[in-house]
């Protein structure tokens, strides 16, 4: 167990500071001075057992600490959204398919899976040896209520449920998925969000929200909402030697400080960082890991303009992005950790296009003359929600930015979309979040670009992407390839969003964890965290 060292006195984290003159915004990094002026040591507070340190081996392997960016507002998987809720999820339910380190499928509680030759049928072969912890079955009817409940739900997983027709039991360990079209993602979400198994029997009770019972590593134990979760181990787990930790306590910190400080002070084992902890992190004795993950910057979602007719004006969007000088906040707010993009895609996608990064060179006369031709040579408001938490240091440099060829921005603050800001967030003709990049890009064509995407509040669309959406499921290979760079192209030319970086994801642990990195998923998934020894 670990506990807060005896009169310690938390360290205050400063995410980075601004100082804006003129039309230049310069960023100025106080973190190390600001934390090294309020160290205590552990030492110093005259206790030497409050800590789980990489000697207490025991104590590493009975419970792993997790800090979280937000709470869980629901257990039921049809409900939750992409990002750190994943680790809610994944103590509790086992999905049926699973990703490896660098996010290829195989398989988990489905051993085996094969398609037909049109890809219009997809067949699961399913564990025989696995039960719920209420003690029901799992088996082919289980995956059958499963997926047909998936498809009601209002979270991530239920965009890529629309393709499922039919759920066709076969026998107990075999069903077959009819599908309405091939559907590249499917795979995917079978191994997140859409593949987690919950009880049938709480399915029908009504009462997954808030009591949840899945095939998973652990039980929840005790819970205070917004606080601590605890989830104790199944020793009748059919993978346990998968999930070594003997229980799991989740913390919710969407305060990047409190976060930060509960990690160096000995009160959680991981957490998902910014590239300004680092060095700080480094001297305290943390494990400092990343892997290039999400992209940051604006989804200028009203491209319809119907709440906010500029947006609906292919040049004001253009002339956003060229107001952004991404190489200078890459390398002043994000300390250098990523790249500059104009793209929404994954690198390793097949989406990716490297040149397309080059569109939007920083030009803020041509910003200028853009908005003057569309008929804003004055400017206009741009009404822009935000995620508190990890948006706000960017935030401002992004306003200055704007206001430097016009744009006002007029800045709706959010407390983070996993504690419940989502339909504000979504509202808003446009907003600044944090988004991740997924493998396959299938996955963020269902989250951002569909009518009903969670990230298209408004449903726009065009008939190149209505098109392009049609074809890609239906080719593979560099016919398919060739489909998903022209819909990148298009997006990017057209301005459907202003990316700013794709960051890299820092990932903060304690010694006595190891960590082994994810691809193409926030946070990596509770199996990938072992004991150091």
């Amino acid at each position: 167990m670990i506990a807060t060292p005896a009169g310690l006195i938390p360290r205050t984290f400063t995410a980075g500071s601004w100082i804006l003159k003129g039309n230049t915004v310069h960023i100025r990094r106080i973190l190390a001075a600001a934390l090294a002026a309020t160290i205590l040591t552990a030492t110093a507070c005259g206790t030497d057992d409050t800590k789980t340190t990489s000697g207490d081996e025991n104590a590493a392997t009975q419970q792993l600490v997790l800090g979280n960016n937000g709470d869980v507002l629901s257990w039921d998987p049809g409900e939750m959204k992409e990002g750190a809720v994943i680790h809610y999820a994944e103590a509790i339910y086992d999905p049926l398919l699973r990703k490896t380190a660098d996010s290829s499928i195989e398989g988990n509680l489905a051993t085996e899976y094969s398609y037909n030759d049109d890809l219009t049928e997809l067949t699961l072969k399913l564990r025989d040896d696995v039960t719920f912890s209420d003690g029901e079955k799992f088996d082919g009817a289980a995956v059958k209520v499963n997926l047909e409940a998936r498809k009601k739900g209002a979270g991530s997983a239920s965009e890529a449920a629309k393709v499922i027709t039919d759920v066709a039991v076969e026998d107990p360990t075999t069903v077959k998925l009819m599908l309405s079209e091939p559907s590249p993602g499917l795979l995917s979400g079978l191994a997140t969000y859409l593949g987690f198994m919950v009880s049938p029997k709480t399915l029908s009770q009504g009462d997954i929200e808030t009591a949840p019972v899945g095939s998973g590593p652990y039980i929840l134990d005790s819970s205070d909402s917004g606080v601590e979760y605890t989830f104790t181990s199944r020793e009748d787990y059919w993978n346990r030697e998968a999930f070594p930790f003997d229980s799991v306590v989740i913390r919710p910190y969407e305060d990047f400080t409190a976060r930060y400080n509960a990690l160096s002070t000995g009160q959680i084992q991981f957490m998902y960082g910014t590239s300004d902890m680092v060095p700080q992190a480094e001297t305290d004795g943390l494990t400092v890991q990343s892997v290039p993950g999400e992209w940051q910057g604006i989804i200028l979602q009203d491209r319809g303009g119907e709440a906010l007719k500029a947006l609906g004006d292919v040049r004001v969007r253009q002339a956003i992005n060229y107001a952004l000088d991404r190489e200078a906040i890459l390398k002043t707010h994000y300390s250098g950790r990523g790249q500059v993009t104009t793209q929404t895609f994954n690198p390793a996608s097949q989406a990716w296009v490297e040149e397309l990064n080059k569109r939007y060179p920083y030009d803020p006369e041509k910003a200028k003359q853009l908005l003057a031709d569309a008929g804003y040579p004055d400017g206009f408001t741009l009404t822009t929600s935000y995620s508190e938490g990890f948006m706000t240091p960017l935030v401002p440099i992004v306003q200055q930015y704007l206001s430097d060829v016009g744009i006002t921005m007029d800045l709706v603050p959010v407390n983070g979309f996993a504690s419940g800001g989502l339909e504000t967030l979504k509202s808003q003709p446009s907003f600044m979040l944090s988004f991740s990049t997924n493998i396959p890009a299938w996955t963020d064509v269902l989250n951002k670009l569909t009518t009903t995407a969670l990230w298209n509040y408004f449903g726009y669309t065009d008939d190149t992407v209505t098109r392009l959406m049609k074809e890609i499921p239906l080719t593979q290979g560099d016919d398919q390839t060739a489909l998903y760079q022209e819909l990148n192209t298009h997006l990017v030319e057209d301005a459907w969003f202003a990316p700013i970086v794709l960051q890299d994801n820092i990932y903060l642990s304690s010694p006595d964890i190891k960590v082994t990195m994810q691809q193409a998923q926030l946070v990596p998934s509770l199996r990938f965290f072992t004991p150091a020894k």
